[in-house]
C-alpha cells in the first residue's frame, strides 16, 4: 500500500463544522433557486484526515457515476456544483426528477461496490425534506465493521477511530488498486491487438495474410488476446498486492503464466500464438504495478529496470537463456532503446507506420530464436541484412520482404513479441 496516497492536512471540529454548515446553505440555496430537489454528495472518511489523492479520486469517480445515474430517462441535473476544501470534497446538485426515484438509484450507487460504502448521498427535496432509506423501504446502512446499523455503533462507539481509519484505508487500496490492475490489463491487450493490426509485418499475421504460417490467422490471434486478457490484470494484481519479495511474486506470476498458456491453446486449437506476449507482457504488468505500489517514478525505463530485477531475482543465472528470458533478463533492452524510440518518431506518421518502423529495426538487431529455429544463423543474418536498410514508410517494399520471407518460411515471432512490449511501454508512457 503506498503511504502517500493517503497523506493530507489534518482538520479541526470546528472547521467541520462550519464546512457542514455552509453545505446546508448550499443545498438550500439550490433548492430556492430551481424549486428543485438536490443531491447532496460526500465521503465518509473517519479521523481528523478527510483529504487526501486517494480520497480525491473515489470522489471525482462518484460524481461521475451519480452524473450517469441521474440521466437516466425521467431524470436530469439542472445545476450543480463542487467544492474542494480540506474538510473534504462536495457535490451538491439541483436534479429535474423524482426525488424518491434519485433516493432509490443512489442507494443502489451506495451498495454497487465494497468502496461505496464510503458514498454519504442525500437526496432533500425542494421542500427541504431529506429522504431516508427508510422512505423508499430500504434498510439502514451497516456499519463498516460489523453488521449492526451505522447509526447505532457511530452512537455506541464501539470501534476504535484506528479501526475504522485501517478499514477504510483497505478499501480505498482495493478500490485503487482494481482500477490500476484493469487499466493496465487494457493496456496489455491494446498492445497485443496493435501489434496484432500492424501491417504490413514481414512474415507474420496481419491483415494482409497469414505470414510464414499456416497453422493460425488473423482471428485465431484476436481469439487467443481475448482470452488471455484477464491474465495481466491479474498480474498487475500481483504486483499492487502480492508479495514484497520478487521471487515470491515471480513464482505467483509464473502460475498465472502456465494457466494463461493453458487458456491460449484452449482457444487456439493447440496453436501457440502468443507465448512470449504472455511471458513479457505479464512481467511488464507487475513491474509496472508494483512502481505504483511503492510510491516509485513510473516511465518506461523504470518499468523495464522493475521486470528485469523481478526476474533476476528467480532466475538469477542467465546461462542458457534465450528468448523472451533473455530479453527479460536485459530489461527489454531492444524494446526500450531501439523499438519504443522509433514508435515516438514515426506514431504522428500512423500507427500502421510506427509498428512497423519498430519492427523492421528489432528484425535489424534481434537475436531472434524464432528465424534460427526455421533457417538457422543463416536464415538470421539474411533478415538482419535485409531489414538493416529496410524502408518501413514503403509499403510496398515492404510486402516484397513479407514474400520473400514466407517463401524463405521465416516468421521473425520473437521480434513481434518485442514489439508488443515496446508497445506497452508506448502506451504507459502516454498514459502516465
Amino acid at each position: 500500500m503506498n503511504a502517500a496516497l493517503f497523506e493530507g492536512a489534518e482538520v479541526q471540529l470546528g472547521a467541520m463544522l462550519a464546512a457542514r454548515e455552509a453545505r446546508m446553505a448550499a443545498q438550500h440555496s439550490l433548492i430556492k433557486k430551481h424549486n428543485l430537489p438536490v443531491v447532496s454528495f460526500t465521503l465518509n472518511i473517519p479521523g481528523p484526515v478527510k483529504r487526501f489523492a486517494l480520497a480525491d479520486m473515489l470522489f471525482d469517480s462518484g460524481v461521475d457515476m451519480i452524473n450517469r445515474a441521474l440521466l437516466s430517462p425521467g431524470r436530469a441535473i439542472a445545476d450543480g456544483i463542487t467544492r474542494r476544501c480540506e474538510t473534504g470534497c462536495e457535490y451538491i446538485a439541483a436534479i429535474d426528477g423524482d426525488a424518491y426515484r434519485a433516493k432509490a438509484a443512489l442507494t443502489a450507487l451506495e451498495e454497487s461496490f465494497p468502496a461505496a460504502r464510503l458514498f454519504d448521498m442525500d437526496v432533500i427535496t425542494n421542500e427541504f425534506e431529506h429522504v431516508s432509506r427508510a422512505d423508499i423501504g430500504m434498510q439502514p446502512r451497516r456499519c463498516f465493521l460489523c453488521s449492526a446499523p451505522a447509526a447505532e455503533r457511530a452512537s455506541s462507539r464501539r470501534h476504535t477511530l484506528d479501526e475504522l481509519t485501517d478499514h477504510v484505508h483497505t478499501l480505498l487500496w482495493q478500490w485503487y488498486a482494481d482500477a490500476q490492475a484493469e487499466r493496465i490489463g487494457r493496456t496489455a491487450q491494446r498492445a497485443m491487438l496493435y501489434e496484432l493490426a500492424a501491417t504490413p509485418k514481414p512474415g507474420l499475421v496481419d491483415r494482409r495474410n497469414n505470414g510464414a504460417h499456416t497453422d493460425m490467422d488473423f482471428y485465431t490471434f484476436i481469439d487467443s488476446a481475448c482470452i488471455t486478457t484477464p491474465y495481466f490484470a491479474q498480474c498487475a494484481r500481483e504486483g499492487l498486492c502480492g508479495p514484497a519479495d520478487y521471487a515470491e511474486l515471480f513464482a505467483r506470476l509464473k502460475m498465472h503464466g502456465l494457466k494463461a498458456e493453458g487458456d491460449m491453446l484452449g482457444a487456439t486449437g493447440g496453436v501457440n500464438t502468443h507465448k512470449g506476449e504472455i511471458f513479457s507482457l505479464g512481467l511488464i504488468s507487475a513491474a509496472w504495478a508494483r512502481l505504483i505500489r511503492d510510491g516509485a517514478p513510473v516511465s518506461a525505463g523504470s518499468i523495464c529496470k522493475t521486470a528485469a530485477d523481478i526476474f533476476a531475482s528467480a532466475v538469477p543465472d542467465a546461462h542458457g537463456l534465450s528468448g523472451a528470458r533473455l530479453s527479460a533478463r536485459g530489461g527489454f533492452a531492444l524494446a526500450l532503446n531501439t523499438a519504443l524510440p522509433m514508435l515516438r518518431r514515426e506514431a504522428p506518421n500512423g500507427m500502421d507506420t510506427a509498428a512497423c518502423a519498430a519492427l523492421t529495426a528489432l528484425m535489424a538487431q534481434n537475436e531472434d530464436t524464432n528465424i534460427v529455429r526455421r533457417a538457422g544463423e543463416d536464415g538470421l543474418e539474411y533478415v538482419k541484412r535485409l531489414c538493416t536498410d529496410a524502408d518501413a514508410a514503403d509499403a510496398d517494399a515492404l510486402m516484397r520482404m513479407d514474400d520473400e520471407l514466407i517463401r524463405r518460411n521465416i516468421s521473425p515471432g520473437g521480434s513481434a513479441d518485442l514489439l508488443a512490449a515496446a508497445l506497452m511501454l508506448y502506451f504507459a508512457e502516454n498514459d502516465l
